[in-house]
């Protein structure tokens, strides 16, 4: 299981991608990691309303791929539900995470 996020926008409008693959990590993390992404509803999100686009506002693209199918929901800092916001909390704190900036 991997999930990969792509966060853009705000004044400076830069790309940064975080991973986690759950290959990474230990088997208790690993298993938190799964609860974390089940609790966060990824596979079953209903496509959120339209925000109103704010030019400086951020953006998250998020994509999980597992046994299932790929998911990929898109979100704005105005729609992004609580529990999203948390498992992107919990990847942020690991260190087994992988951060890249696009050019």
């Amino acid at each position: 299981m991997k999930l990969t996020i792509r966060r853009g926008g705000g004044l400076a409008g830069m790309v940064a991608q975080t991973e986690l693959d759950a290959s990474s990590l230990q088997k208790p993390d690993a298993e938190t990691f799964a609860w974390e992404i089940d609790r966060a509803g990824l596979r079953e999100q209903p496509v959120p309303p339209p925000s109103s686009r704010w030019p400086d506002a951020q953006l998250y693209e998020i994509s999980l791929e597992d046994a299932g199918a790929p998911v990929s929901v898109h979100y704005t800092d105005a729609n992004l539900p609580e529990g999203v916001r948390l498992l992107l909390a919990w990847v942020d704190q690991r260190p087994e995470r992988v951060e890249t900036i696009e050019q």
